[in-house]
């Protein structure tokens, strides 16, 4: 197991190469002194996993649905790769979201058969149980500061402020907009994705709902998205 502490500099590198690579509006982040002091609290974990048997037959021995092996089902080889790593985890993150919802941050699947899960404060020994008993690796991010209720409010709010701002401009008929938080780029993004039928409606868009604010530890990215979409998306 190896433990590492979260830099707010990395992260915030991170979100604006992201930034810059799609040719985005970034809005205004936390200043240097508070990222740092919200990612010095970050400890992020690599769990290795149990090393479960990976020969033809004991991966055809496990059992996928109780009762049922491997074996007995016809799955393709994406089913099969979808039943072996992401049933598991994602069954584990729905007990974990249920059973320990104040702690509980948000998770995501990333390349490369990773996993992370993210926790407000410590993660509770029972959490860390369920995802063991996966046998599968997987990433922690402990220290957060918010739960994932925290960050759909956060996200609404933002949200909120996006159908102001496009109502204001009378622009509700020819830009559309997707709100959706972000982990992956860093703990508390949330992205906006500003659509249209043309790239002016989308630009006029853009200008319209310029950055939207958001206290710290959240951070907002604004992108220019692609064909209409008249629906806020989490």
């Amino acid at each position: 197991m190896r433990t590492a502490a979260a830099r707010g500099s990395r992260a915030g590198a991170i979100l604006a190469t992201a930034a810059l690579s799609l040719g985005v509006a970034l809005a205004p982040t936390p200043g240097p002194s508070e990222a740092a002091e919200a990612a010095a609290a970050w400890r992020v974990t690599e769990h290795a996993g149990t090393g479960l048997a990976s020969d033809d037959e004991s991966v055809m021995a496990r059992e996928i649905y109780p009762g049922h092996t491997l074996a007995e089902l016809d799955y393709s080889a994406q089913e099969q790769e979808w039943a072996l790593y992401q049933k598991p985890l994602g069954d584990a993150a729905s007990v974990i979201e249920t059973e320990f919802a104040e702690d509980y941050a948000y998770c995501y699947f990333g390349e490369s058969r990773t996993f992370t899960m993210g926790f407000t404060g410590d993660a509770p020994a029972g959490a860390i149980a369920v995802l063991d008993a996966t046998g599968l690796p997987y990433t922690t991010v402990e220290g957060l500061g918010v739960s994932a209720t925290e960050y759909q409010a956060a996200a609404d709010a933002v949200m909120k402020q996006v159908i102001e701002a496009l109502d204001e401009a009378g622009l509700r008929s020819t830009a559309g907009f997707a709100v959706a938080s972000d982990p992956m780029i860093e703990p508390g993004a949330i992205v906006v994705s500003i659509t249209g039928d043309d790239a002016a409606s989308r630009r006029a868009g853009m200008a319209a709902v310029g950055t939207p604010s958001i206290s710290a530890p959240f951070s907002v990215t604004v992108i220019e998205g692609g064909g209409m979409v008249r629906v806020a998306a989490f």
